[in-house]
């Protein structure tokens, strides 16, 4: 058997428990690593990072719900604004070049690190 589903297993478990107890983005910390495996293209990185984000948002919704947490009022207002971001971003993952979209999203993961790293 192959070892990847554990990879994928192990890297689920600890984006799902980073992101959902800090808030730090789902592909954030997924999209480097599922960059370097040899299984995945970049697109299909991409694609497997958004559609299993989905079960990881839907288990710690469902969490912060049933604890209070989550503010109904904006959810509308971020969530339109999130679909409408993703029919854009994903017309744009078709259409980049992949060493562009691996370029954006290195830069990204370390111009953000940094601006954590040193913000107040």
């Amino acid at each position: 058997m192959d070892a990847y589903p554990w990879v994928f297993l192990l890297l689920g478990f600890t984006a799902g428990t980073i992101n959902n107890s800090v808030g730090l983005g789902w592909g954030v910390i997924n999209m480097p690593i599922l960059l370097m495996l040899p299984v995945l293209n970049a697109r299909q990185a991409v694609a497997l990072s958004v559609v299993t984000g989905i079960f990881a948002g839907a288990a710690a919704t469902f969490e912060n719900a049933r604890h209070g947490l989550v503010q109904w009022h904006y959810v509308l207002f971020l969530g339109a604004g999130g679909m409408a971001g993703g029919i854009l971003g994903t017309y744009f993952l078709r259409n980049i070049p992949v060493l562009t979209l691996k370029r954006v999203v290195g830069a990204l993961v370390i111009v953000l690190g940094a601006r954590l790293l040193f913000s107040r």
